[in-house]
């Protein structure tokens, strides 16, 4: 039973002047923080509007603590500042470009307190409208990443995070400084550590897929690099059914059988011809050492969420 008697809420921020004011209320006014919470932000580089925002919330709310990086040094950086600056029991990661549903954060938290959890994962949803083809395949990945996280959540196989999602204080304290996919990272060492990994569906936070298929396929890209990269880092397989089928392979039919009985055949045979081409091209960049330390951000990924959205 983890005994919490302060949580720290991390949150990384990079040119987020569009939704970092609507996170900022959500966190210190809409989830019920515990007592002797603290929110620390790291604006990293920031060539907009969004420093000026955090500051003026730091002036009127002592609970929050903001870093600012005058260079842009990668996500990494800020997640290794938060991991080694925090004072809570509990680290809870939300990123900045998102809007947690109401009581997400109470939810996560109390599945936390189970003595053999280490991270406790929320549910991401994306607002983006079906009605065009990558709307259908934002739709299709993000439903079918949260059915994979509740199966192998109910077998104890879960080695992934989200957009949201808290850890004990201590599993990690430091992560490699090129590493792309921080949560999945968090996740596959506290797995080797002896950790279960915890998905609630119902702690839900509302993101925004990209928009066009140019940025679809630069973001898969990107995450599927990471994957390669963690495995490379860590030596363990982090949670994609390419690296799950020679592991579990019955789980993983099972998954990718699910998927075809959901969705036309149209979005699938899309989302499949995709879903190859990205890996090639991820498994490209990981021969030829690119590096995605510092992404460039997607313009098509920033939204405003509307108050009737949470």
């Amino acid at each position: 039973m983890l005994f919490l008697s302060k949580l720290t809420v991390g949150i990384c921020a990079y040119n987020e002047a569009k939704n970092i004011g609507k996170l900022l209320n959500n966190v210190l006014y809409e989830q019920a923080l515990p007592v002797n919470s603290e929110v620390l932000v790291v604006c990293s580089g920031c060539t907009d509007t969004t420093t000026d925002i955090v500051k003026g919330y730091t002036a009127k709310d002592s609970r929050l603590k903001v870093r600012i990086e005058d260079k842009r040094r990668g996500k990494a950086s800020a997640i290794n500042y938060i991991l080694s600056n925090a004072t809570g029991d509990v680290i809870l990661f939300v990123s900045a470009d998102t809007l947690p549903k109401k009581g997400s954060f109470s939810r996560l938290i109390a599945t936390l307190q189970m003595s053999n959890v280490g991270i406790v994962c929320g549910n991401p949803v994306p607002v983006n409208p079906p009605t065009s083809l990558v709307g259908k395949l934002v739709q299709l990945l993000w439903s079918f990443h949260g059915h994979v996280f509740a199966e192998l959540n109910d077998s104890g196989l879960a080695r992934h995070a989200t957009e949201i999602f808290c850890i004990r204080k201590g599993i990690v304290n430091r992560i490699p400084a090129e590493t792309v996919n921080d949560d999945a990272y968090l996740a596959v060492m506290a797995k080797k550590k002896g950790w279960l990994i915890k998905f609630d569906a119902q702690s839900q936070v509302l993101i925004c897929g990209p928009n066009t298929f140019q940025e679809y396929f630069q973001q898969r890209r990107r995450i599927i690099f990471g994957h390669y990269q963690i495995r490379k880092l860590t030596g363990e397989s982090p949670q994609y059914l390419v690296h799950l089928m020679p592991l579990h392979p019955l789980q993983t039919l099972k998954l990718t059988f699910w998927l075809f009985t959901k969705y036309d055949p149209v979005t699938m045979l899309a989302f499949l011809f995709t879903e190859f081409w990205v890996n090639v091209f991820a498994i490209g960049d990981f021969i030829f050492g690119k590096t995605y330390f510092q992404w460039s951000a997607l313009s098509s990924t920033k939204t405003v969420f509307s108050q009737q959205e949470t």
